[in-house]
């Protein structure tokens, strides 16, 4: 499961991962307050790419499909 990210700069979505065990609501949240991984100035997305903290121009939770 992903939390969908969209980055300045980019076209399309990008994702961050959610950890085994974490809702995605815990980690929007953690992500909102910066904490974890999500304190650092560089964020690595689900793809491996990092990105810096405030290119990040949009986030949400994953949709039901």
């Amino acid at each position: 499961m992903n939390l969908t990210v969209r980055v300045a700069g980019r076209d399309g979505e990008d994702h961050l991962a959610i950890p085994d065990g974490t809702s995605s609501r815990d980690e929007l949240a953690r992500f909102l307050n910066r904490q974890g991984p999500y304190a650092q100035m560089w964020i690595r997305l689900a793809s491996g790419d990092f990105v810096r903290y405030e290119s990040i121009v949009s986030i949400s939770e994953p949709r039901d499909e």
